[in-house]
């Protein structure tokens, strides 16, 4: 534990290692030892749920045996499968947890240092798609077509969700938590209208900031390939897998972050919108009127939704700012 005092005020700060990341907890209050241990043991307990590393959690016996006969698994995960469905189709598509089988693909090219095969990939493709998952009474769920799920895209979103209704339940009303690359802002910092969350430059190191939202209660959820990524054959490729091809992303877009009081929508619908590419996310925003998201480019542009750009500050003018409702991408 490590307590401070900034800006004529306490904050604590309280870590744990879960989900393959650090997680941080700042709190501007007292009192906050409940809610954090309430916390830590749930967010160890849905990673032994949804870890598809342990051959114990729900997720592996679904994925190992979920083809044969229907699967009854908790709340949190029947749920979480819903909402999965629910975003794949709001995405068009995009957001997708049936693409394991590519992921397990792409992660034994990336040991054998060898491209995959087209034909390779297309097999893979073939056992995927949300339509072979389906959703039965009793908190049971039965997969087809021998497809395999992930949460990688969505759990921590899931996870900060409840994260916000433990902290409601115990009275945590000035907190922000960071799972990772994914920010949860819980009430207001004391003294302070807003929080200050910045937008990662995607050229320079962690430290760096290409500029800040200032932000009320919600979420934050920046998808990029800055940080991970891998390498075949002396080539640099996304972590993101496109559902629609089966490749790793290829495209201009630096990261994308989108900023929504539903933390596991914010957390889909990012990674939908970087599997989608520039062209078609900004279109995407644009129709859908309902995300708020800041995309940068790597060739230093950012475009922003209007009601994100009057809590943005820039920080780096190099970089051009541009609204979404003021852009036409053909």
């Amino acid at each position: 534990m490590n307590t401070a005092l900034i800006s004529n005020e306490i904050k604590t700060i309280k870590s744990m290692f879960a989900l393959g990341t650090d997680i941080h907890f700042v709190f501007y209050q007292p009192n906050f030892e409940c809610a954090f241990d309430r916390v830590h043991n749930f967010i160890l307990d849905m990673e032994n749920k949804l870890s598809v590393f342990s051959s114990k959690s729900s997720v592996s016996k679904l994925n190992r045996y979920g083809s044969y006969i229907p699967i009854k698994v908790c709340p949190d995960v029947y749920n979480l499968i819903k909402k999965s469905l629910e975003y794949s189709k709001f995405s068009e598509g995009y957001f997708d947890i049936t693409i394991k089988r590519l992921m397990d693909l792409w992660k034994e090219a990336k040991q054998k240092n060898q491209m995959p095969s087209k034909e390779e990939i297309e097999l893979a493709l073939t056992f995927s798609g949300t339509e072979n998952i389906q959703i039965l009474p009793g908190y049971k769920v039965k997969l087809k077509n021998k497809v395999k799920l992930d949460f990688g895209a969505i759990a921590k979103g899931f996870i900060a969700d409840k994260i916000r209704e433990i902290f409601e339940q115990e009275g945590i009303n000035s907190a922000i938590v960071d799972l990772g690359g994914h920010i949860l802002t819980v009430g207001k910092k004391r003294n302070e209208s807003f929080w200050k969350v910045g937008i990662r430059h995607p050229f320079k190191t962690r430290e760096n900031i290409v500029g800040f939202l200032e932000l009320g209660s919600t979420s934050v959820v920046t998808s990029a390939s800055y940080e991970r990524y891998f390498t075949i054959d002396a080539k640099i490729l996304s972590h993101i897998i496109n559902p629609k091809t089966g490749f790793p992303v290829e495209d201009d877009i630096a990261s994308i972050t989108v900023v929504d009081t539903n933390s596991t929508f914010a957390d889909a619908i990012s990674t939908a919108l970087f599997a989608m590419g520039l062209k078609k996310a900004i279109n995407f925003i644009q129709s859908k009127k309902t995300i708020e998201a800041v995309v940068v480019t790597s060739f230093r542009e950012i475009y922003i939704t209007p009601a994100l750009a009057q809590r943005f500050t820039l920080c780096d003018s190099s970089f051009r700012v541009i609204k979404t409702n003021e852009v036409i991408v053909l």
